[in-house]
């Protein structure tokens, strides 16, 4: 699966997992916590119709049908994957409940769309027979969907699955069409199941007496009787140990063709971030778990991060802290060799300790004459006193040392003209390189000043009295709304000049993520963890982050914060702000 690709997925999957499956009742920072349920709904409604389409083209013989059912499957499978992490982080995610018959009926309809089209091109009683028997499981998922009950405030939502149970029909009925001409064979959904996967056993047989299929794996044997409708028989079992079976049926002395299956181990993987950061000189956490396919935490597993080996706690979880003095990015291994019964698994995880950011501010006035001094002032956070770079239109013209985080110089342009001026500090071991905004000064020579300022006053004048008539309409009218005052950052977006930052956890971080979005362009609809990734190279993204953190524990999480994480989160908030306003 194309991970980056499959991360910037719809929105719909954003909120199915940040807003849809967060419990019924919530912290008083989320808006309307009785009607989540309706995000969940909405979408797995839309998969059912998504379902319903593949298997529609499928019957229309298009091979979009079967681009559209894997799409669906690597949808779920990433929802899954990212419920599992939110899930790991102590949120009671509902999507849990309601994924895992959505996730097998996806995967069983890429099987039932490859066998379909291959059966209307070349129609046999043995697809006849895949088919059906594919049908057979399928609707029994359909049926572990129907009873699954969500809530949108006191009304209960249940889902439709008509539609799917529809085409399913039709895809039988086309089956069908090919009686079975007496041939007695046998196939399987899957030869290389899982341990522990449901696989489907189906075929044809001359009678439509007991067929008794036989599984075997050499030290034991098991018999599963079926009753053949119309000569087609179908059959779901259980694989619950390891290693090679082989599969053939009986029939009134007859035998059929033998099918060998191989059951592989299960699955593992591992439940982690892909990034972790921080500012130098601080401690980064590396913390996850290791579950299996089917979701189930691993304990007591030995595992490897880097150079270490540590052992899986009760919950399969694990954690191991990681400091620098210096700024770097670290590539951290992590692997499981598997055991008895499960399969290995690795990932690799970045750590990133990051320079701490540097902001600068320039102020100067932006007309001067030849020859005539001219005054430029600014700031730097934090107060650093390391040389500054004065540019002069693109070009190094001298330097500047600040003093309790203050600066100024002069400047005497010589002839007409326009001078960009901007100061830069070059970073250092410990801080990022800065630039500051640019101040546009305009060179005017006396004479033409002179024109210009009569040309002004005459404008002003006009202005005035365009001014005083839309003043009298104005009166006439009633009082004017006061607009509070605003100013523009360096960014070129307008924000207020008093940003006020609510109490609430929740109406801050809303606050934040306006203000990102403004200075960004960062959409409101991505998840928090989107956000981080789309900003993983801005110098606050550490700030960002551990307000972040905090966010969804106090919110998803519904977990108070103590008065050191709100006062945490508060100044973070509020540096943040500072960061994308000025």
């Amino acid at each position: 699966m194309d991970v980056i690709t499959m991360r910037s997925l719809s929105l719909l999957i954003i909120l199915v997992i940040i807003i849809g499956s967060f419990p019924a009742v919530a912290g008083k920072a989320v808006e309307n916590p009785t009607q989540r349920d309706e995000f969940l709904y909405d979408y797995f409604s839309h998969v059912l119709t998504k379902f319903e389409y593949s298997l529609k083209y499928a019957l229309e013989n298009e091979n979009y049908s079967l681009t559209l059912a894997n799409a669906t499957f690597q949808e779920l499978e990433l929802l899954q994957e990212e419920s599992m992490y939110y899930q790991d982080r102590g949120l009671n995610l509902t999507v849990m409940r309601v994924i895992p018959p959505f996730y097998e009926f996806s995967k069983q309809l890429i099987l039932l769309d490859q066998l379909t089209l291959q059966f209307q091109n070349n129609p046999n009683p043995k697809l006849a027979a895949g088919i059906l028997g594919t049908v057979k499981g399928m609707e029994s998922l359909l049926d572990a969907i129907d009873p699954i009950k969500l809530r949108d405030g006191t009304k209960i939502l249940t889902f439709n699955t008509e539609g799917v149970r529809r085409r399913l029909e039709e895809v039988k009925n086309l089956a069908l069409k090919v009686p079975p001409v007496g041939e007695f064979t046998l196939g399987v959904s899957e030869r290389t199941p899982i341990l522990n996967e449901t696989v489907t056993i189906f075929g044809t047989c001359p009678e439509n007496r007991t067929v008794t299929i036989v599984v075997t794996n050499g030290s034991s044997t098991v018999f599963l009787a079926i009753k053949p409708k119309g000569g087609f028989f179908s059959i779901g079992y259980r694989f619950e140990s390891l290693g090679a079976y082989r599969i053939y049926a009986t029939q009134s002395g007859r035998k059929s063709n033998t099918v060998n299956v191989t059951v592989r181990k299960i699955p593992t993987l591992f439940i982690v971030s892909d990034t972790y950061s921080a500012f130098l000189e601080g401690t980064i956490k590396l913390k996850g778990k290791l579950v299996d396919y089917y979701g189930q935490p691993l304990a007591g597993r030995n595992i490897t991060i880097g150079d270490k080996t540590l052992i899986t706690g009760s919950e399969g979880e694990f954690s191991k802290e990681y400091f620098s003095d210096r700024a770097e990015s670290l590539r951290v291994a992590l692997a499981f060799a598997g055991d008895r019964l499960h399969g290995g698994t690795s990932k690799e995880v970045t750590l990133i300790f990051k320079k701490y950011p540097v902001s600068i501010t320039l102020n100067g006035p932006d007309e001067a004459n030849p020859g005539e001094k001219v005054r430029f002032k600014g700031t730097i956070d934090p107060p650093l006193g390391a040389p500054l770079t004065v540019y002069v239109n693109d070009t190094p013209s001298f330097t500047v040392v600040p003093s309790n985080g203050t600066f100024a110089f002069n400047l005497t342009p010589e002839r007409a003209g326009r001078l960009k001026v901007y100061v830069v500090f070059p970073g250092s071991e410990t801080h990022e390189r800065a630039m500051s905004n640019a101040v546009s000064l305009t060179v005017v020579p006396p004479e033409s000043a002179a024109v210009r300022y009569l040309s002004i006053l005459i404008l002003a004048l006009i202005l005035m009295g365009i001014f005083t008539l839309e003043k009298k309409r104005a009166e006439s009218k009633g009082p004017a709304k006061q607009i509070p005052p605003l100013q523009v950052d360096r960014s070129g977006y307008q924000i207020e000049e008093h940003v006020h930052v609510p109490e609430d956890v929740g109406e801050a971080y809303k606050l934040l993520r306006e203000k990102l979005h403004e200075a960004f362009g960062i959409d409101e609809s991505m998840t928090p963890r989107e956000v981080l990734k789309t900003l993983k190279g801005w110098g606050l993204y550490p700030v960002l982050e551990r307000v972040t953190l905090l966010h969804e524990k106090a919110v998803y999480g519904e977990t108070s914060l103590s008065e050191e994480e709100l006062r945490e989160f508060h100044r973070g908030v509020k540096r943040l702000l500072g960061g994308v306003t000025g």
